[in-house]
């Protein structure tokens, strides 16, 4: 594989490797040190890159959209000692629904038989 090619395949993969990568280092942070805040921000970008090249764009959409709405309204309801939990709970919320909406989406409709209409 060029370098060329290498180079752009980073480009369109970073969105998912910035979400996955933060995330990991915050868990990183929960866990301990230095070495564990790296460690789980490379396991994370990882992750962001296997997603994103497997077509997970919408899912990540989702689960910021819901990070963000949750952390925003537990910091409104609970204050902002509750913010952490409410981005949490709002990812995995985001994420369950963008699963749903994939899995409930309609299909294109493909009749059976094609009739064909005579010519006037």
């Amino acid at each position: 594989m060029s370098t060329e090619v290498q180079i752009n395949s980073l480009k369109t993969t970073l969105p998912g490797m910035l979400v996955t990568g933060i995330t990991g280092g915050f868990v990183g942070s929960f866990l301990g040190g230095f070495l564990w805040i790296l460690g789980m921000a490379m396991i994370g970008c990882l992750i962001g890159n296997i997603v994103w090249r497997l077509g997970g764009q919408h899912f990540f959409l989702y689960i910021v959209i819901g990070i963000l709405l949750g952390s925003g309204l537990a910091a409104y309801l609970g204050g902002t000692d509750t913010a952490l939990l409410g981005a949490g709970t709002g990812g995995a919320m985001g994420g369950f629904l963008a699963v749903n909406i994939k899995m409930l989406r309609p299909k294109t409709f493909k009749p059976l038989f094609k009739k064909t209409l005579p010519k006037p």
